[in-house]
């Protein structure tokens, strides 16, 4: 029996590949807290997981990424890009001893560079997921592209609530809005939203498409792989 002071037993090889994990996905620099619950096969490779965490955070791969777990860089190289000693679509998650609260980090666009931290807080039975990964929690929207990091959101938001303070005002008064010279998503962006039924639609499409190249290589946006899940 263990003792109560004693770190939990390391599940074997192979139970590691058939275990689900919960992963806590949290966003680093921004108060109130971006985050997603997913839970995942441990036969995920790296490179799905890539894909994972950018359906479920809301992001649109556009940018480079690169895991690093256990002080080594994984990520999937792109022209122009970095390189990684390892092949992303070979390396699984299951492949690492992880212990429940054991974290890792995901970067995503190292110009804005959002930080994600990931925590291993559930080592699961295979039976606790039936197919494809879902999210089973999550708060607050993901940031917009291109707005310059944790700093920028923080100044980009605060513009965005001025601007649909005062442009309220001037509807009501008459005046047209329309043609205001701000970034597209000021008439969209819901900072407080999140959608976990599309994420999940998302996720499953993921699941569809894991075994495609295209989509597994692919940068840029997911308009075209996902054009068929429903907003």
């Amino acid at each position: 029996m263990l003792q109560p002071d004693a770190a939990p037993p390391i599940v074997s090889g192979t139970d590691r590949l058939k275990a689900v994990y919960q992963l806590k996905i949290h966003l680093l620099g921004i108060s109130p807290q971006i985050s997603r619950r997913v839970l995942v096969r441990g036969d995920t490779t790296l490179a799905e997981l890539h894909h994972i965490f950018q359906v479920a955070m809301g992001w649109e791969n556009w940018h480079l990424h690169s895991f690093k777990l256990w002080g080594k860089e994984y990520g999937i190289p792109y022209a122009g890009g970095i390189y990684f000693a390892d092949d992303a679509r070979r390396v699984h998650l299951g492949d690492f001893e992880w212990r429940v609260n054991d974290k890792f980090t995901y970067t995503y666009d190292f110009g804005d560079y959002w930080l994600h931290q990931v925590r291993i807080e559930k080592v699961l039975p295979a039976t606790a997921l039936a197919a494809h990964p879902v999210c089973v929690s999550g708060r607050r929207a993901c940031p917009p592209e291109e707005v310059g990091g944790p700093r920028g959101y923080d100044q980009r938001t605060l513009d965005q609530f001025s601007w649909s303070y005062e442009a309220l005002d001037r509807l009501i008064a008459g005046e047209n809005i329309f043609a205001d010279d701000v970034p597209t998503w000021f008439w969209t962006y819901r900072p407080e939203h999140f959608d976990r039924q599309h994420v999940n639609a998302r996720l499953a499409k993921v699941y569809q498409l894991k075994g495609n190249p295209d989509f597994l290589l692919a940068q840029g946006g997911y308009d075209y792989f996902f054009a068929d899940v429903k907003s």
